[in-house]
C-alpha cells in the first residue's frame, strides 16, 4: 500500500480522510436524534444480553497506558441510549504498578460500587435512597455495565462485584477483536449482527470510554 507524504496526492487523502471523519460524526448527531433507532437498540439489547429490563441507564469502563506510564480508567454513562458528560468520572490508578489491565480494572471498579454496596447493606435501607436524592452520582444503580475487553477483563470485573455483592448487576464486555459481547458464566460470545443498532450503541459506549481515558491520559502527560 502507498501513503503519500507530499504534493497533491497527500493533500487528496487528507481531504478524504476529514470528509470521512465529518460524514461520521454527521451519522453519529443523526442516529443520536432518532429515538426509535435508539429505542430499537436498547429493546436488542435487553433481548440478546437477557437483561431484566430495558437497560436505561449504562456504564461503560476503560483502561488506558501509554508506553505502560500512568495508567487511568474511565467511566462513562449513557442514559435513554445518550451521553450523560455530567455523570462521566475519572480514576487515576493507585494500587498497580507497571501494565495489568485486570488489576487496574478492578481498582476502578471497586471505587466506583464500593460506597454503593455500603449503602445497599447498611442497616438503613433508605441510604442508596438518600444518596441518589442528595445528587450523589455513585448512587445510581446501573442497568447494564459494559468493560471494553474480552474474558479476562469481564472475569476481573465479576470478581469485584461478587467480592462487593453486587451480583444483581448486568454485566457484559466487548472485545476488540471480532466486536463480540460475552456475558458471565457463559463460555460462548454473543455474536450481533454488523448492521444491528444494538452493536452499534455498544461500539459507541466503548469507544466514548476509550476517548474520555486517552484524554484524561494526555491531560496527566502534559502536567
Amino acid at each position: 500500500m502507498v501513503h503519500p507524504r507530499r504534493g497533491a496526492h497527500k493533500q487528496l487523502m487528507g481531504t478524504v480522510a476529514e470528509n470521512a471523519a465529518h460524514g461520521l460524526a454527521q451519522h453519529r448527531i443523526k442516529w443520536l436524534d432518532n429515538l426509535d433507532v435508539i429505542r430499537q437498540a436498547m429493546a436488542e439489547l435487553q433481548e440478546e444480553l437477557s437483561l431484566p429490563a430495558s437497560p436505561y441507564r449504562m456504564e461503560c469502563y476503560d483502561i488506558s497506558h501509554i508506553q505502560g506510564s500512568n495508567s487511568v480508567g474511565s467511566m462513562v454513562v449513557f442514559e435513554d441510549g445518550k451521553p450523560k458528560a455530567s455523570h462521566y468520572r475519572r480514576f487515576k490508578i493507585k494500587s498497580v504498578e507497571g501494565v495489568d489491565d485486570y488489576e487496574s480494572m478492578r481498582e476502578v471498579l471497586r471505587r466506583r460500587f464500593k460506597r454503593l454496596a455500603q449503602a445497599r447493606t447498611s442497616e438503613r435501607a433508605s441510604d442508596a435512597e438518600s444518596m441518589q436524592a442528595a445528587g450523589d452520582k455513585w448512587s445510581f444503580i446501573p442497568d447494564l455495565v459494559l468493560i471494553d475487553g474480552g474474558k479476562g477483563q469481564l472475569s476481573a470485573a465479576l470478581e469485584v462485584f461478587l467480592e462487593l455483592g453486587l451480583d444483581n448487576i448486568p454485566l457484559a464486555s466487548l472485545a476488540k477483536e471480532n466486536e463480540w459481547l460475552f456475558v458471565p458464566h457463559t463460555p460462548e460470545p454473543i455474536v450481533l449482527s454488523r448492521s444491528s443498532q444494538a452493536l452499534y450503541l455498544v461500539q459507541r459506549m466503548r469507544d466514548e470510554a476509550h476517548r474520555f481515558a486517552i484524554t484524561y491520559h494526555r491531560d496527566l502527560r502534559s502536567k
